[in-house]
């Protein structure tokens, strides 16, 4: 009977200790939210509204905390508050080719690149990783979505990332979706060739852009991008965004508040 009762006691000290522990993690400065983690590595989240929807990515995890600042991406871009900078310039592009490589990660169809393709901005220089879909487009201008927008993610440093976003419209095919969008993964997969692809041709040959500071689209959101959304659309025929549509499954995530930020323009 003594043994049992001494069982009983420490499980209640046990108890009471890992409380203790408990409430000390959910009160801590970065965690104000019932459930959320430290660590982000296995932490799912979606671009659909719900639990792990965009509105409640800065309460996933200790790392997503970004997702709720003030300097978040997309943004609406109205165009009558834009203000046209003559110190800004035009992009100076040293693309050359990449392999294919397309990976569907669940969240995005991405083309990785390699090779040393590198574009200056405003006098410095970033180096291109990679470029992925989203549809509808993230960015809207004077309120208006496109149906697929593209982002040619760059690397400058591990705080200084820049984004070339270029809209898609409905119009004539898209020769890089004609070639490929058959061997997109529909689900989580990847998809290698020997082809090789001409990068800057994926461009529009006006550069016009808005420039502004901003964030990550998705988590972690980390606010280290200086963000470059081309005035230029693309065109895909009516049959490739719907195709493309249905794989993305509406992987864009809702427009952030500007706040004290501005928008520049550069005009080629």
């Amino acid at each position: 009977m003594k043994n049992k009762l001494n069982l009983v006691v420490a499980f209640l000290v046990l108890a009471f200790l890992t409380s203790c522990k408990t409430n000390k993690i959910v009160n801590s400065d970065y965690n104000k939210h019932p459930k959320i983690k430290i660590d982000c590595a296995n932490v799912h989240w979606s671009h659909h509204k719900g639990e792990d929807g965009p509105e409640n990515w800065k309460n996933l995890c200790k790392g997503f905390s970004d997702c709720g600042g003030k300097v978040q991406s997309p943004i609406n871009i109205e165009t009558k508050n834009i203000l046209n900078e003559n110190d800004l310039k035009a992009p100076k592009f040293s693309y050359g080719k990449s392999s294919v490589n397309i990976i569907n990660n669940g969240h995005t169809v991405q083309f990785n690149v390699d090779g040393d393709n590198t574009v200056n901005l405003n006098g410095k220089d970033y180096k291109l990783l990679q470029f992925h879909y989203h549809a509808k487009s993230e960015h809207t201008i004077n309120g208006n979505y496109y149906p697929i927008e593209v982002h040619f993610v760059h690397k400058h440093s591990d705080s200084d990332f820049a984004v070339l976003g270029i809209m898609f419209e409905e119009g004539k095919k898209n020769k890089l979706l004609a070639k490929y969008l058959d061997k997109f993964p529909t689900v989580k997969g990847e998809f290698k060739s020997e082809d090789i692809i001409d990068i800057l041709s994926l461009f529009p040959k006006n550069t016009s852009y808005y420039n502004y500071k901003g964030s990550l689209t998705t988590p972690p959101c980390s606010e280290v991008v200086n963000w470059y959304v081309l005035k230029t659309p693309l065109t895909a025929s009516k049959v490739q965004i719907e195709q493309f549509s249905k794989i993305l499954n509406s992987n864009y995530r809702p427009i952030q508040l500007l706040n004290e930020r501005i928008v520049k323009s550069f005009i080629e």
